[in-house]
């Protein structure tokens, strides 16, 4: 009798859970579906599509308004509809050459040089560049311009575009600063590697392994009608933006539906696997979820090909993807199995970071915020100046005009600048009272301060 109702009262507690479950995925739901009808309409954003996974599963998915405007407008289908994912494209370069590293095919901290046939970095330093300050944005490139063409005729052959343009600004390794340049020659090595275009090897040893059959670099012709063409809004009507072709196509120029990305997300979150189908190694897969530079531990800095941030009491990985006509967005938070892809039109708009923070709220915790943090009150004079982002053009004729932004001292040995307030928690490491922002420093050579990180892709140079 004692073993029935045991029974009994654990198959009413699952069925209560599950119930629970289901109850909280609805409420999800409705407040992603309020949160983006109410932005599009707002924003006059044509179309949008997002997937929630979770523990191996697809949580949600949806599509919202239209692929294209006019008389032959389709809804959004997150199943078939094709945006564009910008950047993102970096953590495909990244998850290639690290399957090339898992068959040991290159060594991650040899020089790249030793790999390379088709173009060489040039020896500006005594430190080589290798895989790992690629992955890592600290090979220390200049970005240069002029990487985006409008006709496809004027593509430049990738390592003839980067044969001249491998410009060596700082030491490799000395501080991460988002590199288009750097990512770019991480695909020129799998192709150098592998023999293969990179399209070519993703098609074999990524996206056919793991089902995403909806996904390219050159649009197939049988899927262009499954394409959303790229809107901005300009002078009160959305405008069709043309499509853009890259000299440095392995930084961005990948095209996915959402539910491909899904794929993509799972195989990540499961460390390598999807399917039964084995990606990437174990650890390295943890590689591409683990900080692996950084001014200091605490700020967020570079996993391999993704990077961190933390929210809602989550550490995730992320990566987002801009180009002309589409944002998107995508999250790994593997202490809860969870991953979020969102795309959308219009370049640059706020959409998919709302997307992001609210299912980041919905299973994380309230953010908590000291008013009187403990504080060391050393002098921080030696912190202030003009900062300037890295990731610009040093060597274009109009460097100069580059926008630069102030960090003052206060009487109370507190820090001001980018809109906060911050106080100092360690000797190179300073937090802002809102708790939305951490910044450190790195010294130079000569023992001043050169370097400063807001985290990931916000890093900064102290302008001499």
């Amino acid at each position: 009798m004692k073993i029935y109702f045991s029974i009994i009262f654990l198959t009413l507690t699952t069925i209560s859970f599950s119930q629970e479950k289901k109850s909280a995925n609805r409420d999800l739901e409705t407040k992603l579906d309020s949160l983006i009808t109410h932005t599009m309409e707002s924003e006059h954003i044509p179309g949008a599509s997002y997937i929630i996974v979770k523990d191996g599963k697809t949580l949600l998915k949806k599509g919202y308004g239209y692929t294209t405007l006019g008389k032959n407008a389709k809804p959004v289908n997150p199943d078939s509809t094709i945006f564009r994912i910008g950047s993102i494209t970096k953590t495909f370069t990244a998850t290639a050459l690290l399957q090339l590293k898992d068959r040991n095919l290159i060594n991650l901290n040899k020089d790249v040089n030793k790999y390379l046939k088709s173009v060489k970095v040039p020896s500006t330093y005594d430190e080589p560049v290798t895989a790992s300050h690629l992955l890592t944005h600290s090979a220390g490139f200049d970005e240069l311009r002029g990487r985006v063409i409008y006709k496809q005729d004027q593509q430049i052959v990738l390592e003839n575009f980067l044969d001249d343009k491998l410009i060596r600004l700082r030491k490799s390794g000395t501080v991460s600063a988002y590199s288009t340049f750097g990512i770019a020659l991480a695909g020129l090595l799998v192709q150098d590697i592998s023999g293969l275009t990179l399209e070519e090897y993703m098609k074999n040893n990524i996206w056919k392994p793991l089902g995403m059959s909806m996904t390219s670099i050159e649009l197939p012709k049988s899927q262009e009608n499954n394409l959303s063409i790229g809107y901005e809004y300009e002078n009160g009507i959305n405008v069709p933006q043309p499509w853009e072709w890259y000299h440095t196509y392995p930084a961005s120029s990948i095209n996915s539906t959402t539910v491909d990305m899904g794929k993509y997300l799972q195989m990540h979150l499961n460390l390598g696997v999807f399917n039964d189908n084995r990606i990437l190694k174990t650890e390295t897969a943890l590689s591409m979820q683990t900080q692996q530079l950084s001014v200091n531990k605490e700020v967020f800095g570079f996993a391999y090909g993704f990077y961190e941030k933390n929210q809602f009491g989550l550490k995730a990985f992320n990566h987002g993807g801009d180009m002309l006509g589409y944002s998107s967005f995508i999250t790994l938070v593997s202490e809860i199995n969870l991953g979020i892809f969102v795309v959308h039109h219009h370049e640059n708009t706020n959409l998919r970071n709302k997307v992001i923070s609210l299912v980041l709220e919905h299973f994380g915790t309230e953010n908590i915020f000291s008013p009187n943090p403990e504080r060391i009150h050393n002098d921080v004079s030696e912190f202030t100046g003009n900062y300037k982002w890295m990731s610009t053009c040093y060597t274009c004729s109009n460097s100069e005009q580059q926008t630069t932004y102030e960090l003052i001292a206060n009487d109370d040995n507190t820090l001001s600048g980018f809109g906060r307030k911050f106080y100092q928690v360690e000797p190179f490491l300073f937090k802002s009272y809102d708790g939305k922002r951490i910044m450190g420093f790195k010294k130079n050579e000569n023992g001043k301060i050169k370097y400063m990180s807001l985290g990931n892709v916000n890093a900064f140079e102290k302008v001499e």
